[in-house]
């Protein structure tokens, strides 16, 4: 009974194929989106490297096709602006691609084919997404995660082979890992919060906060209060002493929390005057909206990528939060007043307060709104600025006044803005940032997020007054907290000239770097009288590249039977790790192998090329074909 031989297939024949394969599958999926010329060259290089490595192989120069790429690329920085930039990219990727495909290719090559098909999935997904490419993806998944495994067993041993039977089961054993993967990877994605704050923070105690700027001011939330050493903003300016740093402003208050109305005030005039200041701001993250000023602003500029709004409260938003450092400048005068003509009723409201409360302030009124909120001011001067043991029941406000006499700016700017109120006086809280830790060496002010704080304004004859109702003993214990030596000072300025490097050189300084290199190409010494046009040295230079490829092409079918198929030979063995040397006959060089399987194959190979050779006749397509089937045995 005679057996059925079960076909084997080569690791080095299924590592070839899954490279065409995933770039085919690349090139069809981003075909609607490269130009016509990238997408002809790369059919044109795709078809010859088909050719090449699956019916007649013949040899391409590395160093032509090196010397293409590098063109391309440079190619490319011509056609990118900020406002075109996956295009020229995803061209230049694609035909990159089909001149990988076209070399001669080991481990690595296949490893690069690998990474372009990733670089042209993951720009695509900036043009496009459906649930077609979710199917692409998926398939992507599995696929690259096999032909990797796969390349691990070409590296070690490219003779290995498969029967079907052993390809269906490595098929299968690795396509668990993405299997296993991909609902693990799903369940985190839901699972896991996405926030800017620690995940942890319940372990840092029921009752404790930390300092740090918020949209709301609450009172009775936190019994004690944890310093953040984290920076919040550096700003470029000159030493004028403390500085505050303007957020955001609150102007409604419910009897625990101020809140921001942001309610259309109906300003008609605003005057500002005092010591003008010119200044940048490096802004770390907040995951906020908001901007922060020097003292009162004039202007600022907007941050790139941001659309800005200015509120008639002078405090500056933008249209989205923001999640990475950004750089801006701006313009401001440094006063405890300025002129505003506006409605002030909205700044009287207040909810229901106690009866104790409205008797203190009875007590404090004076002559005058100017004297009274000073009088306000020196009564609360002499309460204890404290982070602990802070009014944390339902009447903190209350019991503040009347019972604790300490707490932290909270408190005090609340105390006085409902004192204020309750006189006729229309107030508002003013929330940011205060310091004067001022670098010398790099000219800056550096805000923390324990320097978060909160003051008071106060509308009197129609101008805002500044009044800061904190004891100045919270100066003393910020200022202990900015203590730091040699060492600290330097490494923070290291940190600050790293920021600013990162921050002023982004993307767009890039392109602008690059345009202006493009254009002291394209306007050299030599006066081209003619414009670039970039799709023609395109055409141009993928055309000559075809016509290489013409005269490769003809050069090898030019060439003899025996030529051919020596060439084939030795490349079959340098793949296995086998080289002849120059002065080494063919026996000499087959009789030295190690493999005893391989041994035995290249013998017979190598025999019955000589009895054609020293028949000293010419190989015909059928000798050559013969010769070919032992090759394949290899």
């Amino acid at each position: 009974m005679e057996l059925v031989k079960e076909k084997v297939l080569s690791v080095e024949k299924l590592v070839k194929v899954n490279a065409y394969i995933a770039s085919t599958l690349a090139y069809i999926i981003i075909f609607p989106y490269i130009s016509p010329i990238y997408s002809f060259a790369f059919s044109i290089l795709l078809l010859t490297a088909l050719y090449k490595d699956f019916y007649k192989y013949f040899t391409v120069s590395r160093f032509i096709l090196n010397t293409v790429g590098i063109f391309l690329v440079l190619l490319m920085t011509l056609q990118i602006n900020p406002d075109n930039i996956v295009q020229p990219a995803l061209d230049t990727i694609t035909v990159l691609l089909g001149l990988k495909l076209l070399e001669d290719k080991k481990f690595r090559d296949y490893m690069q084919v690998y990474l372009i098909v990733a670089l042209i999935l993951s720009g695509y997904t900036l043009l496009s997404i459906s649930m077609v490419f979710l199917l692409y993806l998926v398939f992507f998944v599995f696929f690259l995660n096999y032909g990797v495994i796969l390349l691990s067993y070409y590296q070690k041993d490219p003779s290995l082979t498969f029967d079907l039977k052993q390809l269906r089961s490595f098929i299968l054993k690795t396509s668990l890992i993405p299997v296993f993967s991909i609902p693990i990877t799903v369940f985190l994605f839901f699972a896991l919060p996405r926030t800017s704050y620690p995940m942890l923070t319940f372990l840092q105690g029921q009752g404790k906060g930390k300092t740090g700027f918020s949209d709301n001011v609450s009172l009775g939330d936190v019994s004690s209060i944890q310093q953040d050493d984290s920076v919040v903003a550096r700003v470029v300016m000159k030493k004028v002493g403390e500085v505050y740093l303007r957020g955001v402003v609150f102007d409604y208050f419910d009897g625990k929390r101020w809140q921001s109305q942001e309610k259309f005030l109906n300003t008609k005039f605003t005057r500002l005057s005092g010591q003008k200041v010119e200044y940048t701001v490096y802004l770390e993250p907040t995951y906020q909206q908001y901007l922060f000023s020097v003292d009162i602003p004039y202007n600022i500029t907007s941050p790139t990528g941001f659309i800005l709004f200015r509120n008639q409260d002078l405090t500056y938003k933008v249209d989205k939060p923001i999640t990475s450092k950004v750089r801006y400048e701006g313009e401001s005068f440094i006063t405890d007043s300025y002129y505003q003509e506006l409605n002030s009723s909205i700044y009287l409201q207040l909810p229901q307060i106690s009866s104790d409360i409205v008797n203190l302030a009875k007590q404090l009124k004076k002559q005058t709104p100017q004297e009274t909120a000073q009088e306000i001011s020196n009564y609360l001067q002499n309460f204890s600025y404290s982070l602990k043991d802070l009014p944390s029941g339902e009447n903190p406000l209350e019991d503040f006044l009347f019972k604790t006499k300490k707490g932290n700016c909270e408190y005090f700017a609340s105390a006085m803005a409902v004192l204020l109120r309750l006189n006729g006086i229309p107030s508002r809280l003013v929330g940011g940032y205060k310091t004067f830790a001022y670098n010398e060496t790099g000219g800056y002010y550096i805000f923390r997020e324990k320097d978060a704080h909160v003051w008071v304004e106060s509308y009197i004859d129609g101008r805002w007054v500044k009044f800061d109702p904190t004891p100045p003993i919270r100066n003393v214990v910020v200022e202990s907290l900015y203590r730091q030596n040699f060492i600290k000072q330097w490494l923070e300025l290291i940190d600050y000239y790293y920021t600013t490097f990162i921050v002023n050189y982004d993307f767009s300084k890039q392109i602008q770097l690059i345009n202006k290199i493009k254009s002291n190409f394209t306007n050299t010494n030599l006066k081209l009288s003619f414009s670039l046009n970039k799709n023609f040295l395109a055409a141009a230079f993928l055309f000559l590249i075809f016509i290489y490829l013409v005269y490769v092409f003809i050069k090898h079918l030019s060439e003899p039977y025996e030529k051919r198929v020596l060439n084939l030979f030795l490349k079959k063995m340098k793949k296995l790790g086998y080289e002849k040397k120059e002065n080494e006959g063919l026996e000499e060089f087959v009789l030295k192998i190690d493999n005893p399987n391989i041994k035995e194959k290249a013998l017979n190979f190598v025999k019955a090329y000589e009895s054609f050779l020293f028949k000293d006749i010419k190989i015909t397509e059928k000798e050559f074909n013969y010769l070919k089937e032992l090759l394949k045995d290899l």
